[in-house]
């Protein structure tokens, strides 16, 4: 009796769509809904940088947090809605 293992090596593109799916899969109906409220077409990327921008807003008001804390916060906040600005062509 031979004890013999099987390897299975899997594509490293097919490895990739498959962790791609699993991010876009639950982000899918929250960007159906920011599609809703703002009446227009928003993709995934798009939903990335509102979140984004949301959570450094939550983080700069956290009221625990040190001052030290909260400018870096500020500074992520604006630099979050910056991108935010731009991944949804609001250049003017």
């Amino acid at each position: 009796m031979t004890n013999e293992m099987i390897y299975t090596a899997r594509k490293e593109q097919n490895t990739i769509e498959v962790m791609k799916q699993m991010v876009e899969r639950p982000l899918s109906g929250l960007t159906q809904y920011y599609s809703e409220v703002l009446e227009r077409r928003m993709s995934i990327r798009q939903t990335l940088h509102l979140l984004n921008a949301q959570l450094a807003l939550l983080m700069t008001v956290f009221p625990t947090m040190s001052m030290g804390l909260r400018l870096v916060c500020l500074a992520w906040l604006v630099g979050a809605v910056l991108k935010c600005r731009e991944a949804l062509g609001g250049k003017e």
